[in-house]
C-alpha cells in the first residue's frame, strides 16, 4: 500500500489524542464502515483496522521525530509519571524525548517496549524473552506502549513463527507469546495476556530494530 493512502487511511481511523470521543452521526458511522477488515487488505492496513477495531490505540508515525513527539504527547496526556523500559536498547532511541524510566516495573504506571511482530489477522503483539525479559505479560503494567517499525508486521502467527526462528536460529527465546486487547479477549485463559495496548509504528526504520 502506497505511503500516502496509508497516512489517509490512519488520519480516518484514529482520531488525534486531542479530539474528544462524541457520538457518531449517520454519515461518519458510514464512513468508518470503510474501515471493516477486507480479505484484500495488504497487511499493514489489516492489522490497523483489526487492533483499532479491538479497543487498541494506534498511532502512524512518518518518522523518528514523528514518533518522538506523539509518545511525548501520550505520556502527557495520559499523565504516566513513572514508565518502565527493560530494553536498553529502545532507551537509547527514546534518549532525545528526555524520558526518565522507571527501573522496577512493579512500580511502573506504564510500561514501554519492542516486539517481534505485529500479527495482521488478529491485530496481537508477538513478544519474546527479549522484550519481556521473561517477566510474565500480566506481572507488566496495564498500559503497555509498543514500539514497531512497518516491516514488522506479518499476516499471521505461523509467519511470525517463521521470522523468529529465522532471527534467532537454535538461540531462539525461550518464550514467545502473543498480547491482545482487553476487547478481543474471548475465553479467561487469554485473560493474562491482555493489556491496554498503544502501538506506535514507525515507517520501516530498520536500522533502529
Amino acid at each position: 500500500m502506497k505511503k500516502s493512502l496509508f497516512n489517509k487511511f490512519i488520519k480516518k481511523v484514529i482520531p488525534s489524542l486531542a479530539e474528544s470521543k462524541a457520538k457518531l452521526n449517520k454519515e461518519e458511522q458510514e464512513e468508518q464502515e470503510k474501515f471493516i477488515p477486507d480479505s484484500n487488505d495488504p497487511a499493514d492496513v489489516t492489522f490497523a483496522k483489526v487492533f483499532t477495531n479491538n479497543g487498541g490505540k494506534f498511532f502512524y508515525c512518518d518518522d523518528q521525530e514523528d514518533f518522538y513527539v506523539k509518545i511525548k504527547q501520550l505520556l502527557q496526556e495520559s499523565e504516566w509519571k513513572l514508565p518502565y523500559c527493560g530494553n536498553d536498547k529502545l532507551k537509547e532511541i527514546l534518549e532525545p524525548t528526555q524520558l526518565k524510566f522507571e527501573t522496577d516495573y512493579q512500580k511502573a504506571d506504564s510500561s514501554i517496549s519492542t516486539c517481534e511482530f505485529l500479527i495482521a489477522f488478529n491485530g496481537s503483539v508477538m513478544v519474546s524473552g527479549e522484550q519481556t525479559k521473561n517477566l510474565k505479560i500480566e506481572d507488566l503494567p496495564e498500559a503497555l506502549v509498543i514500539v514497531a517499525y512497518t516491516s514488522q508486521i506479518v499476516k499471521n502467527i505461523s509467519e511470525g513463527l517463521r521470522g523468529i526462528q529465522s532471527k534467532y536460529g537454535k538461540s531462539r527465546p525461550s518464550l514467545v507469546t502473543t498480547i491482545r486487547t482487553k476487547e478481543s479477549i474471548t475465553t479467561m485463559s487469554d485473560s493474562d495476556r491482555a493489556k491496554d495496548l498503544y502501538i506506535f509504528l514507525i515507517e520501516d526504520y530498520k536500522e533502529h530494530r
